[in-house]
């Protein structure tokens, strides 16, 4: 039977390398040191401004936002799922202020894809309160007219899957339960 001191080494020991291999693999994933990769996808490290898709840290901030919308409960996930949307659609345009168009683009399909999942999860679920429909249609109102305000700052060549994405979110706009219903 091992002591006290012997259990709180190990422990210690085990969260050490457990983070170890963590942070290995943030810096794998995030290619900080790639020096022949394209604009878009270089990575740097920036401090006193928001945390953008090209900042070194940021997959580790998606594992908390991961983690965070996983041990949010059933009821309250719609509206994580929107914040994060909302939270990508702000980032897709600090990158087009960049001149990052490319991964712009990236995010903002995956701020599309947080509201789909939402609406998704929503429709699924026969008890989901007709409050919480509401909510995610106005969410997607706003997020169609901010993504099509953003459509003209694309590169021509990307404008088409920006308007796809906006036909989808319309689409499903319209089968939504309205504000009276």
């Amino acid at each position: 039977m091992l002591s006290k001191r012997a259990k709180a080494i190990s422990y210690t020991g085990s969260l050490l390398f457990g983070g170890a291999i963590l942070g290995i693999s943030l810096l794998s994933a995030s290619q900080p040191f790639a020096y022949d990769a394209p604009p878009e996808r270089e990575t740097s490290l920036y401090v006193g401004t928001r945390m953008l898709p090209d900042h070194v840290l940021y997959p580790a901030a998606m594992i908390i936002d991961r983690v965070a919308l996983l041990t949010t409960s059933p009821e309250n996930r719609a509206t994580k799922e929107v914040s994060l949307a909302f939270d990508r659609l702000k980032s897709a345009a600090s990158l087009l202020q960049k001149n990052k168009p490319q991964l712009a683009l990236i995010t903002l399909k995956k701020s599309q894809h947080y509201l789909l999942v939402a609406n998704n999860e929503a429709t699924a679920e026969g008890s989901c309160p007709i409050a919480t429909k509401q909510y995610l249609r106005r969410a997607l109102r706003a997020h169609i007219k901010r993504t099509t305000q953003l459509l003209s700052s694309f590169p021509m060549e990307d404008q088409q899957q920006v308007s796809d994405m906006l036909t989808e979110s319309i689409s499903l706009y319209q089968n939504l339960p309205s504000e009276t219903h």
